[in-house]
């Protein structure tokens, strides 16, 4: 077997990132946008040790599940599915992860809760911008690669983000503003940002730029006229040779430097770099699970471990005695303090530092904790945060992850110490991508 041999075989399988499984004389090869059933002919692009990747030629018998595609679109590598299909994967996702990293049939994973319409659902997209042969690119970046593909209608964001981008689009264009080319470290703008409310009310454009550019003040004029609801223009300046999207100076051009939100009436402030979940359908359904599972009593106390600006502290707060929400990103402790002031709430108190570390003070001032809700970064939690949980014997946490592998990781330490795991409820906060996330209760 070598590249560029062509096989014919069935599908068997999915990776756990959505790529289809072949197998030719018991050697695996990886396929993009296949399902299960389907035979196909594909030609080999790479080949590993253990391992290789294939590309797809010919379907040559499809499968039921298969829809078809117009356009692709930056991460939703399962566009080719039934939603139903999709939903299956995400289950066996978790169930496989979980399976092997804790044992088999240990934990129950429930079927993963989809969305009614799971499409044009992100409240946030970031843009990247490049020209190529003079012409002017705004989308996505090709796979394994920095060169951009236009987008013209991206299923997954809102249609207002599809119809800014298509527009601004032209305007850098025909005003031939200056664009960053990041091999030679030149040029202004690298990225444009669009965030929008619930209630499409309020749009925030975020111009993201290595510095100051010729016809800003004139760009910005052009862009309010796209759409009335546009309340907030700023520019983000990023003067560094990397790959992080955001710089740390932010300058308001128009408007105010915020859109304002509600999830279940309670109020929230989005400024340009706030960490906000991008799915506001599902992020009820999530919050709400959250809540649910930590059957909370009016004389509880709970923490809020990777609080955020306060979403999940917030509406929990309602329910309890006092909540105490620990970050460790300074901006998101501030603009937490902020939605806690919004909406009159009393019994929230945010913490800034390393959760591992706030805990500890916590339990040093004797104060006692009747749950605590965590909420972490892929990473999942650091050891020593759910030692100490368990040595200080928190009755219950209720654990919301956006990484089956680290959960499962952090379920496994949890039960070692002690703690019985309850069903794990996975929810589809992303369509269309093979990401999942997943809520579940530990009790001591």
């Amino acid at each position: 077997m070598k590249k560029n041999d062509e096989f014919i075989a069935e599908v068997i399988d999915y990776t756990h990132d959505g790529l289809g499984v072949i197998k030719i004389d018991n050697f695996p090869l990886f396929v993009e946008d296949v399902i299960v059933g389907e035979k196909i002919r594909v030609k080999i692009t790479k080949l590993k040790k253990n391992l290789g990747y294939a590309r797809l030629i010919e379907i040559i018998s499809s499968s039921p599940n298969r829809v078809e595609v117009e356009e692709k679109t930056s991460g939703a590598n399962l566009m080719h599915m039934r939603y139903q299909e999709q939903l299956s994967f995400k289950t066996n996702k978790v169930k496989n992860i979980i399976n092997k990293i804790v044992g088999a049939n240990k934990i129950e994973v429930l079927s993963t809760l989809g969305m009614a319409k799971p499409t044009y659902y992100r409240n946030k997209s970031v843009v990247p911008v490049q020209v190529k042969n003079n012409e002017v690119k705004m989308g996505y970046y090709r796979p394994r690669s920095h060169d951009v593909i236009n987008t013209n209608d991206c299923k997954i964001q809102y249609k207002e983000h599809n119809f800014l981008v298509n527009n601004i689009r032209k305007i850098i264009s025909d005003m031939q503003l200056s664009i960053y080319d990041e091999e030679k470290h030149e040029g202004a703008i690298r990225h444009i940002m669009f965030r929008t409310n619930s209630s499409k009310t309020e749009i925030m454009v975020g111009i993201i730029a290595k510095e100051k550019f010729f016809n800003l003040d004139r760009f910005v004029e052009k862009i309010i006229e796209l759409d009335k609801r546009i309340v907030s223009i700023m520019l983000n300046i990023n003067s560094k040779k990397t790959n992080v999207i955001l710089g740390e100076k932010s300058i308001k051009l128009y408007g105010k430097d915020f859109i304002e939100d509600a999830i279940n009436g309670i109020k929230f402030n989005i400024s340009l770099a706030s960490f906000y979940q991008v799915n506001p359908t599902q992020t009820k359904i999530l919050y709400s699970k959250a809540i649910e599972l930590a059957n909370l009593k009016n004389t509880d106390v709970i923490i809020d471990a990777y609080c955020g600006i306060g979403t999940i502290s917030l509406f929990a707060a309602k329910l309890v005695n006092k909540v105490y929400g620990i970050e460790v990103v300074e901006d998101a402790v501030i603009n937490a303090k902020e939605n806690a002031k919004i909406n009159n709430i009393k019994n929230v108190e945010f913490l800034l530092g390393k959760s591992e570390d706030k805990i500890r003070e916590l339990i040093e001032k004797k104060i006692k904790i009747d749950a605590v809700i965590v909420d972490p970064p892929r990473k999942g939690c650091d050891e020593s945060f759910l030692r100490n949980m368990a040595d200080i014997n928190i009755p219950k946490i209720v654990y919301v992850s956006c990484n089956p592998a680290s959960l499962a990781r952090d379920l496994q330490i949890m039960i070692d110490l002690g703690y019985n795991v309850d069903k794990i409820q996975p929810i589809d906060m992303f369509p269309q991508t093979s990401e999942v996330e997943a809520v579940t209760l530990l009790t001591k």
